[in-house]
């Protein structure tokens, strides 16, 4: 068995500190907030560092996360895919079917099959249709893939998501990956494809996945869904990577950049 390595060398913690700062300062100093309040007439520095706060912690997936992801997957080996998994126009009524029954089968633990089984039975379907006159578009906003790799032939499609979902978000992160599937096989039947959630790091101190409804079926623990080194030693081939993303905030803090953040926020 291979050793996986335990740290990152130094070059590619200070690559990741830098993009991270970039990204953070690149978000901060285009915020423009439109709406008005009554607060703004009381608090008004208090309140835009709050819509600020609020908008970046909305935004970390594109903002901290999938820039971090994408760098520690190029040192592992991975491509990354910069076109997105495009939506098939029109959709062929028979694949849409079968897209929707998936669905419907994984949100019953009576019906549930796996991920890889809902793949399979749309390529089924996806070969025997004339795709002749197919145009493919992009996705509805906010549908569409964080992190999309591929090594070995294979393609991973990712999506970091809130660490705190309720049963209704599940079900939408189910009916996501299972579109991906479908609008992959559509454009070609034979492709290799993992579709998967990521939440980046556990907020609790004790498992994950006793603290969410993943419990009650849907998504698959460990396999269309990861949490924190599930989905980061994936990505970065070492062992305990989120402890060392988590040491590299400290390090910016410790470096000031997170009153540099704040200042720049009052400022505003």
């Amino acid at each position: 068995m291979i050793q996986k390595p335990n740290d990152m060398d130094t070059q590619l913690r200070n690559r990741i500190k830098q993009n991270l700062k970039n990204s953070l300062l690149k978000y901060v100093n285009n915020f423009s907030c439109t709406n008005i309040q009554p607060l703004d007439l009381l608090i008004p520095k208090e309140r835009k560092i709050r819509s600020i706060v609020g908008g970046l912690e909305t935004s970390i997936g594109t903002t901290v996360w999938e820039p971090i992801a994408k760098t520690l997957a190029e040192t592992n080996g991975f491509e990354i895919i910069e076109d997105k998994i495009l939506k098939p126009s029109p959709f062929p009524l028979e694949l849409q079917a079968e897209l929707s029954n998936v669905i419907s089968l994984r949100e019953s633990r009576s019906t549930w099959i796996p991920a890889n089984e809902c793949l399979e039975r749309m390529r089924v379907i996806s070969r025997k249709i004339n795709k002749s006159g197919i145009k493919y578009v992009a996705p509805p906003a906010g549908t569409g893939v964080d992190i999309f790799l591929k090594k070995s032939q294979v393609e991973y499609a990712f999506d970091t998501k809130t660490v705190q979902p309720n049963l209704g978000s599940i079900k939408s992160f189910n009916k996501q990956i299972l579109e991906w599937y479908a609008y992959r096989v559509c454009k070609n039947d034979e492709v290799k494809i993992e579709c998967k959630i990521a939440y980046p790091y556990n907020p609790y101190f004790s498992d994950f996945w006793s603290h969410t409804p993943h419990n009650r079926g849907v998504l698959e623990p460990r396999v269309d869904a990861l949490v924190e080194n599930e989905f980061w030693d994936f990505i970065s081939g070492m062992h305990n990577t989120y402890k060392q993303i988590a040491s590299i905030f400290e390090e910016l803090t410790s470096e000031g950049f997170g009153n540099e953040l704040s200042n720049l926020m009052s400022r505003l």
